[in-house]
């Protein structure tokens, strides 16, 4: 149907825009995918972003490759999901029976993801777990943690866009005047900052507070 094109139109232009895709594993989601795994008791958790012919794995804890054709993707199908989407069992489910990573031995039966959903309503794909035994679903506290850590997912995704977008230093400091510059610097790591505590990346705020500090001692100086 026209708006069901649509849709994925506009949520692939959303993907496309956030530059998230084919990006380096960061510290920040792997530590939210090992949380994830802990949290629900399961081999595997996953952050993945779901384009037009695959899903790519921003930080995956319990898998060794990075991607898998769309068309195999329990996650394509839970992003159609205002909520959480749960599959007790996949060998017993027509949808995804048929699925490599399902139908070998010792492969996926329960499955749990979050959709990321961004400020436009857009979902890129998915924060997920997944255990090789059956399940019938994750309990509450499981369930709230998954969720959480959901919204901490997103909350970094819009930080980094954001930061991308509204970034106005110029490339070379030397053209302009050195106090606008970093006047310049320290607002956008004052952003930065208040982003970094929200979600909780207590590492990388450090090492943001220290640049801070250098930032306001120059300009102390002139």
């Amino acid at each position: 149907m026209e708006a069901d094109w649509k849709i994925e139109a506009e949520r692939l232009a959303t993907l496309e825009d956030y530059r998230l895709l084919d990006t380096p594993r960061e510290p920040m989601f792997d530590a939210i995918v090992r949380q994830a795994a802990s949290g629900a008791d399961t081999p595997i958790a996953l952050i993945t972003l779901i384009d037009d012919r695959r899903q790519w794995f921003k930080a995956a804890q319990g898998v060794d490759h990075r991607e898998d054709p769309i068309d195999q993707s329990i996650c394509a199908h839970a992003i159609r999901s205002d909520a959480l989407f749960e599959v007790p069992d996949a060998s017993a489910d027509a949808r995804f029976a048929h699925f490599p990573a399902v139908a070998r031995e010792g492969g996926i039966r329960f499955y749990a993801g979050v959709p990321l959903t961004m400020k436009n309503g857009a979902r890129l794909g998915t924060l997920c777990v997944i255990d090789t035994e059956r399940r019938e679903g994750l309990d509450p506290e499981e369930r709230d943690l998954l969720e959480r850590l959901a919204r901490r997912t997103v909350a970094a995704f819009e930080l980094a866009r954001d930061m991308h977008r509204d970034a106005t230093l110029p490339a070379d400091p030397a053209t302009v005047d050195e106090r606008v510059w970093l006047d310049q610097a320290l607002s956008l790591m004052a952003r930065a900052s208040a982003a970094l505590d929200r979600v909780e990346a207590s590492a990388a705020l450090a090492h943001l507070e220290q640049a801070i500090v250098t930032v306001e001692t120059r300009r102390a100086l002139l």
